[in-house]
């Protein structure tokens, strides 16, 4: 889906790029979360990966790696013009592709923009809004509009 949204052909180095990057970002994971190396990341694995991420980073520490670069790729996916950042447009051209209605995608993007010169998203106000999205506590919090309207 984002590889259309970039119009990206079968053959292009971006495309190619791009899967690499979400492989690193698998690979990373799956080394952080897979204890036991049996090729299988239990619901126990995975719960226990995140909440050493989440306090590392509520810690101080830097994301890992593969998050970085996780957030990096998410950055780019959202940043369809390549010009360094996210507005409305592309922001609601991503979450309408993956099935957001147009009022969701609309609040969120008011929510996350706020206080962001011409309402749009530098890679900077990104990077904490992500942090702010898997460290917040409260569920008002900008950071956890920024994939969409969380339901709970």
């Amino acid at each position: 889906k984002i590889s259309s949204l970039h119009h990206w052909k079968s053959n292009d180095a971006a495309l190619k790029e791009a899967q690499d990057k979400v492989n690193k970002i698998w690979d990373g994971l799956r080394d952080k979360a897979d204890k036991n190396k049996d090729g299988k990341i239990t619901k126990e694995e995975w719960t226990k990966m995140w909440e050493g991420c989440i306090k590392d980073v509520v810690d101080g520490k830097p994301f890992p790696a593969w998050q970085q670069d996780y957030m990096e790729f998410m950055f780019y996916a959202n940043d369809t013009s390549g010009d360094g950042f996210i507005d409305r447009g592309e922001y609601t051209a991503i979450y309408q592709l993956f099935g957001f209605s147009n009022d969701d995608v609309n609040l969120c993007f008011d929510k996350i923009s706020e206080g962001c010169p011409d309402q749009m998203l530098s890679k900077e106000n990104f990077e904490a809004l992500w942090r702010e999205y898997f460290t917040a506590e409260d569920e008002s919090a900008k950071g956890n509009y920024l994939f969409g309207r969380q339901k709970h």
